[in-house]
């Protein structure tokens, strides 16, 4: 396949697919002929050669000259906080091991994710300080699991929805993909991603032959285990890990962002009633 006209972006979060389309566009890549390059933490100059751009953080500060056609990776923001402490629990990336706690600038990666390496210098010593001479993942493992789940409220899925709150700083046209609908309809939810990309139905068929193996529902066991991102095959378990008081409180901080994303609220959900 030759070079494709528009540029195609996908554009993600932390826990919205981010890991799911770097396997995804990485083996569509190679099957079509494309090139790709994945570009973490804040972007301010976009190449114009590659035909495929990752922006597993969304923090694109430049203009798009070069046509591009795009997608924007979502998730329910309840969820992203549930996953993210679940993860942040056992990973090893380099930031959430860090014992580096030296506050001497340039404060960057790994003391700090990528996604707040632009942040500003007293944030970040702030951060570190918090961290109170422990890795984030060790303040996770020593704490209960609402007060884990508070420390990453206000620790890296804090820092997430504030990122998804500032979408529009992208000044990208993008089509919303939720990470329901891949996990529920996976065949259905990538032929409309390649659709939307402009692959004509040929390429979309060999596209979507290779993106399979990337489908949790058809993974097996062990697959998943070699996978630290994926906790289990189930993609929703904020119903069941948050307390009703945990839901309320996010909520009251969070609903418009849950609501701009096209998900409904807990308490104008006549299907819930609270856990615990």
């Amino acid at each position: 396949m030759s070079r494709v006209t528009p540029q195609l972006i996908c554009f993600s979060y932390h826990k919205t697919g981010t890991s799911l389309f770097l396997h995804v566009m990485t083996k569509v890549c190679a099957t079509l002929g494309l090139t790709l390059v994945n570009h973490y933490g804040l972007v301010k100059q976009l190449e114009p050669e590659p035909d495929v751009m990752l922006l597993p953080h969304s923090l694109l500060r430049c203009p798009l000259d070069r046509p591009y056609r795009a997608i924007r990776l979502i998730r329910d923001p309840r969820d992203i906080w549930v996953s993210g402490y679940l993860y942040h629990l056992r990973c090893d990336e380099g930031w959430c091991t860090n014992t580096d706690f030296d506050p001497t600038p340039p404060i960057g990666w790994p003391q700090v994710d990528y996604s707040v390496s632009h942040w500003a210098e007293d944030w970040k010593h702030h951060y570190l300080e918090r961290l109170g001479g422990q890795s984030y993942q060790q303040n996770l493992r020593d704490r209960s699991l609402a007060d884990g789940l508070d420390f990453e409220l206000d620790g890296y899925t804090g820092c997430t929805l504030a990122t998804m709150r500032e979408w529009s700083l992208n000044e990208a046209d993008a089509l919303d993909v939720k990470l329901e609908d891949v996990m529920s309809d996976f065949d259905g939810a990538m032929l409309r991603i390649f659709a939307h990309f402009g692959f004509t139905a040929e390429q979309s068929q060999a596209a979507l032959g290779v993106a399979r193996t990337e489908d949790v529902r058809r993974m097996d066991d062990a697959a998943i285990a070699e996978r630290p991102q994926i906790t289990s095959r189930r993609i929703s378990k904020w119903r069941e890990m948050l307390s009703a008081p945990q839901i309320a409180r996010f909520e009251d901080l969070y609903g418009d962002l849950i609501t701009e994303l096209g998900y409904e609220l807990a308490s104008t959900a006549s299907s819930f009633s609270g856990t615990r």
